[in-house]
């Protein structure tokens, strides 16, 4: 067995450059150990004084007694909270550098462009992304901006280890995404652009989902009849209509939350609520249809017409509910604001096991990646974080961020 490398506070760039782990892991890389500390696995309970053995950027073994490989290289956690990476489910890390002068997330020229990719936007070079490394964010749902009725696809990225946007996703369209409200009605407040209103970006939304319908139907059709030529804008909402993509559809008010709600039942297809202000008014029904609820930094101080009636223990509420939750920073204009904004809401409530929860395996589960991410367990990627306190709780400060079984992040690195 090779000496172990104790880990603090400082010298995790020492540490990175002695286990060899910058980059991309490679098939046949020997295998890591991380040993001591705490260990929140998230969905297995807590493990005190555990070890973590990581090989080829996976979880090989877990556990209080898990064998040491004699080749293992050792990182020594004694006294560390240990956790997955977290998930941010919402920003534009990568496609934006500079929030009002290079912005490739938001496409401005007509409401409906569902078949836009952030992914074809996305940056894996960003300066940005090393600071989102040391708060602990391993993975981040970028997605288009609310701006449009229909925006875009969203891809869920991990960030780092690879330069190749391909490599990085694990998946490449997660969702497709959407605004009611008046995020969307900025755009045409003259009046003059349609939809202007809440009952005209309604119809056009039901317009665009039975031209997908008709689109796909026809599709499907059998015998010899001309099938439909392709068609991106509808073809982008095929995954939608067959239930295998979320439509993510930005809404803050009651009504528009109802709206979405409404529509949703009309095409049978699954629908996430992404801000939700004034989610906790109507948390019964969002439970009752297992209406997922991503929350923005900004939404639960009321401090916009639109999140006029947000309560600050609005998640604490709606976890309460059964409704499932996940938190987002909204974007680079608020990045490293993501934990500050789950720290608040566990003053106003929420359980510090519920907030890890809706950091990590929660957004996982959302978008059907809960087999791969989200969690410590055997067979999952080794996307660690070791902080040097309980971060939910705390302001502590991460000594090493792991994506796929490498050192990418840690205080002078």
């Amino acid at each position: 067995m090779r000496s172990p490398i104790m880990i603090g506070a400082a010298g995790v760039a020492a540490l990175a450059l002695s286990l060899g782990l910058a980059g991309r892991p490679a098939p046949g890389d020997g295998p890591i150990v991380i040993r001591g500390g705490r260990i929140h696995t998230v969905t297995q309970g807590i493990l005190d004084h555990g070890v973590i053995v990581v090989r080829d950027g996976k979880i090989e073994d877990i556990g209080p007694d898990a064998a040491i490989p004699p080749d293992a290289r050792i990182i020594e956690a004694a006294a560390s909270f240990i956790c997955p990476g977290f998930i941010d489910v919402g920003t534009n890390l990568g496609t934006a550098e500079l929030e009002t002068v290079e912005r490739d997330d938001d496409e401005p020229a007509a409401p409906v462009t569902p078949q836009m990719r952030a992914l074809d936007a996305f940056n894996p070079d960003s300066r940005l992304i090393p600071e989102a490394l040391k708060d602990g964010i391993t993975t981040a749902l970028l997605r288009p901006s609310r701006g449009n009725l229909l925006s875009g696809q969203s891809a869920l990225v991990r960030l780092g280890g690879a330069r190749d946007p391909r490599v990085l996703a694990v998946l490449p369209s997660a969702a497709v995404h959407g605004s009611l409200g008046d995020v969307l009605r900025s755009r045409s407040k003259e009046g003059t652009v349609y939809p202007s209103t809440r009952m005209g970006a309604a119809a056009l939304l039901r317009q665009t989902l039975s031209d997908a319908r008709h689109y796909l139907d026809s599709k499907l059709r059998p015998g010899t009849a001309p099938k439909p030529a392709l068609q991106p804008q509808l073809e982008a909402l095929v995954p939608v209509l067959k239930r295998e993509l979320p439509l993510v559809i930005a809404a803050n008010r009651m009504d528009d939350q109802l709206t979405a709600l409404r529509i949703a039942g009309e095409f049978d297809v699954r629908i996430v609520i992404d801000g939700g202000a004034q989610a906790w008014r109507i948390k019964d029904r969002l439970a009752a249809r297992k209406v997922p609820v991503i929350l923005g930094l900004r939404t639960g101080a009321g401090t916009t017409v639109e999140t006029d009636g947000a309560r600050r223990d609005n998640a604490a509420l709606l976890q309460a509910a059964g409704v499932p939750i996940a938190f987002q920073s909204g974007g680079i204009q608020d990045l490293g604001g993501l934990l500050a904004a789950v720290q608040a809401a566990v003053r106003s409530g929420l359980s510090s096991e519920a907030a890890l929860r809706a950091l990590t395996v929660a957004p996982a589960e959302i978008f059907g990646v809960a087999d791969r991410l989200g969690s410590l367990e055997k067979g999952k990627h080794a996307d660690i974080v070791i902080w040097d306190g309980d971060p939910i709780l705390t302001p502590a400060r991460a000594r090493a961020v792991i994506v796929g079984g490498r050192v990418v992040a840690g205080p002078g690195a």
